[in-house]
């Protein structure tokens, strides 16, 4: 992990984030005390859901139209 001043994290912001899209972990000093660490994103989480036609709902023989007036029938 890299440490880097807030002046230079503003002055130097596009080769920080380049590094950071690269993997590279920073903490920001602020009077030289820690305030801030920026790390890179990691990889979104994927869904896994091999029996998602076994959990669907039914089909019920009606269209958009009247399944949502049937659901909203209740509550207004």
């Amino acid at each position: 992990m890299k440490t880097i001043s807030v002046r230079d994290m503003k002055a130097h912001w596009s080769d920080i984030e380049a590094q950071v899209r690269n993997g590279e972990t920073f903490e920001v000093l602020n009077h030289g005390k820690p305030s801030v660490r920026i790390v890179p994103i990691g990889p979104k989480p994927v869904a896994v859901w091999d029996d998602h036609l076994a959990t669907a709902l039914p089909a019920t023989g009606k269209n958009a139209q009247e399944t949502i007036k049937a659901d909203r029938d209740g509550r207004w």
